[in-house]
């Protein structure tokens, strides 16, 4: 078996080891929430999944054989299914962090604006590429994620998570540069906007921010669930 073909595979490995050897750092002692994690993690990975695997069936984007051990399931590899446990963690991890040395942000106010904006944006990007699938259902979802927090009220960890995505960004470049820059994942470029941040589609950074959202959302449900019942 050709070396290249466990790339996906290490990949994935390098950005684990990081923060799971930093989950056992007193202070934070992310380790311990393994719970929340899972719990946080499965129902919008579940959904991410089934969003991949309609994605790929509709040549949305498609997986490069090359880099891929060869194993599959419902059309897609079996690298993909573990990369929706693998940076989640990380994403998490990242959130973990700030809230436990930055507890209080000062001008929680700019989350606001920021909502605002990005809700501006989808809307705008949605109007100008309404033919692009990756790009309407990207910024469709952020738009409805974004409108759902900000009118529910539910806008208290929109601070910490914004700054979260905003740091995940880097290490997040260098995964997706990988992935698109081998490539091991090949979109197809009559579905996306065409703005490509190196080799990344502008459309990813968004696609994890809704994830974010999501999971941090659920993270601090089940944190709060779990401090009522002690």
């Amino acid at each position: 078996m050709p070396t290249n073909t466990f790339t996906y595979f290490y990949l994935l490995l390098f950005s684990i080891i990081g923060p799971l050897l930093l989950s056992f750092d007193k202070k934070v002692s992310f380790y311990r929430d393994w719970k929340s994690f899972l719990l946080s993690m499965f129902p919008v990975s579940v959904f991410y999944i089934l969003w991949d695997i309609i994605f790929t069936n509709l040549n949305v984007w498609k997986f490069n054989p090359d880099f891929l051990i060869g194993q599959y399931f419902a059309n897609i590899p079996i690298e993909e299914y573990v990369f929706f446990i693998i940076i989640p963690y990380c994403c998490l991890f990242i959130y973990a962090c700030l809230k436990t040395y930055f507890p209080v942000i000062v001008y929680t106010n700019y989350s606001l604006f920021f909502s605002v904006g990005l809700i501006l944006l989808s809307i705008a990007i949605i109007v100008l590429h309404p033919k692009q699938l990756y790009t309407v259902t990207t910024f469709g979802l952020l738009l409805l994620s974004l409108c759902y927090f900000t009118l529910s009220h539910k806008t208290q960890y929109l601070p910490h998570t914004y700054l979260s995505w905003i740091i995940a960004l880097v290490p997040m470049a260098l995964v997706n540069g990988v992935l698109t820059g081998k490539p091991i994942l090949i979109y197809t470029a009559t579905e996306n906007m065409g703005i490509r941040i190196g080799t990344i589609p502008l459309e990813d950074f968004f696609y994890n921010l809704i994830y974010m959202l999501w999971m941090i959302y659920f993270y601090e449900f089940w944190k709060s669930k779990k401090k009522s019942e002690l």
